[in-house]
């Protein structure tokens, strides 16, 4: 039971720190029986929290076990049942002095995570659900890091020591926009189960396929970039893109899916691959192609309209409308908005000054403002809760409590709302009063879609003898 608690208030803390949380192929995850779902673990416990609340079976989690130095996440540990897991050294360091995922069998330091290993078994063997981040650490990388190998050992351990078949390991791939960035949204992409019986049992080399089987997944369902400076060209190119195939959309999913702009970065990356084998007359086309976007995104920031609403109407029938609806909407929802904001500026406030204070590197801040801010809030509403009940009794305690968690996030939603129509009311004004550069907008976007889908379609095959595959 209080799992289930936990999670909705985790839920709605999500929420209210994330635009937006979109899962795709959720189906893949079975309904009961033993699964590992293994993800990309780029924002500490916030990655936790949010497989948690995308999936709808109760998940068994695993964290790293500084966690239970942390006052504020200790006690969540214990709360919830997480598994901590200190980081293995299973691996041995390559000559780099990276971890190497192809590693000799485990070595003695592995009885720090034996009895850890023992509880996530037994959870397998009873048929549950355990979120494991083969990775073994948080980081900021523009990549997946080089697996460990407690996944798949965990995996092999359940099969062929408990007698586990039909056990499969889920990849599970999460995106975020802007991570630490309130506000922003989060991807998170389930992807093709692996079957951990197709391994060979009784093989030494059983953990090292399995871990390159689970990268592979992985890999499927993430974005990875050579470096910082290519992860940020290629997704700021995307999201520009996924705005320019789009038409105007409304208010409340302004952006394209952030699923698309993630298909356009893995499809860029893939073209960025292939440029060195790509002809000269290629090589010029892609450099006009760049050209033309950068400029075209200058354009358009120096007028202050975003790319989805080029396309927009600019009637004074549409203008007429849109001054109606918003007028409507703010008029129906502002006076509970304002209710949310009255009772949660503070604890928030409080939240973010905590996060920022405390939070060491850009794993952090999402974590710390998440967690703070349950503390502070749950500890707000107690207290203004018991002043209530003291004042005119708990029933009206009762319904003071059972309004804030959807004031607030209206509150949130409200916000977001308007920001959006001052930009979409900016661009309509800026469009009608020039007819002449609202054509000439349409007009660039639509030649960056012709050259975009010339570019494609020249880079979906192989130039011929190159070894690109």
């Amino acid at each position: 039971m209080l799992y289930w608690i936990l999670r909705g208030v985790a839920r709605i803390a999500l929420r209210w720190y994330y635009r937006d949380i979109h899962v795709v192929g959720a189906a893949r995850v079975p309904a009961k029986g033993a699964a590992i779902l293994a993800a990309n673990h780029n924002n500490a416990l916030v990655d936790a929290l949010v497989v948690g609340s995308a999936v709808r079976r109760k998940v068994r989690l695993t964290a790293k076990a500084t966690l239970l130095d942390h006052p504020l996440t200790r006690g969540l540990v214990a709360a919830v049942g997480i598994v901590p897991l200190r980081r293995t050294s299973d691996e041995r360091k390559g000559a780099a002095g990276r971890d190497d995922p192809r590693s000799a069998p485990m070595t003695p330091d592995d009885a720090r995570n034996a009895d850890a290993f023992a509880t996530i078994v037994d959870s397998l063997a009873a048929g549950g659900l355990v979120l494991i981040f083969p990775e073994g650490k948080s980081h900021s990388e523009p990549a997946l890091a080089p697996l460990k190998t407690g996944c798949a050992r965990i995996a092999l351990q359940a099969r062929d020591g408990r007698g586990l078949r039909g056990l499969p390991i889920i990849p599970v791939g999460l995106t975020f926009e802007r991570k630490g960035q309130p506000r922003s949204r989060v991807l998170v992409h389930v992807g093709v189960p692996i079957d951990v019986d197709a391994v060979p049992g009784n093989d030494p080399t059983a953990v090292q396929e399995l871990t390159a089987r689970v990268d592979a997944g992985l890999r499927d369902v993430t974005l990875n970039f050579a470096t910082p400076d290519d992860a940020a060209r290629l997704l700021s190119i995307s999201s520009l893109l996924a705005d320019v195939l789009d038409e105007v959309r409304p208010l409340h999913a302004p952006d394209a899916p952030l699923s698309d702009s993630i298909s356009i970065a893995r499809r860029l990356e893939e073209v960025r691959r292939r440029l060195p084998h790509a002809s000269a007359d290629t090589l010029a086309a892609v450099d006009d192609f760049l050209t033309n976007l950068d400029a075209f995104r200058e354009r358009l920031r120096r007028l202050r309209i975003p790319v989805y609403d080029i396309t927009l109407p600019t009637s004074a029938a549409s203008g007429l409308w849109f001054v109606i609806r918003e007028g409507l909407i703010v008029t129906a929802l502002l006076p509970l908005a304002l209710w949310g904001r009255l009772n949660h500026w503070l604890p928030i406030a409080l939240a973010r000054r905590v996060a920022l204070a405390t939070s060491r590197n850009a794993d952090e801040p999402a974590m710390h403002t998440l967690v703070s801010g349950l503390a502070f809030v749950i500890a707000f509403y107690v207290v203004v809760a018991a002043i209530v009940a003291v004042s005119v009794g708990w029933r009206w305690a009762a319904i003071y409590l059972l309004s804030l968690p959807p004031a607030a996030s209206l509150d949130f939603w409200l916000s977001d709302r308007l920001e959006r129509a001052r930009r979409r009311a900016g661009a309509y004004f800026t469009l009608r009063r020039d007819p002449l550069l609202r054509d000439e907008l349409r007009e660039e976007a639509q030649a960056l879609r012709s050259q975009a889908e010339r570019l494609d379609a020249a880079f979906r095959e192989p130039p011929i003898g190159s070894d690109v595959g």
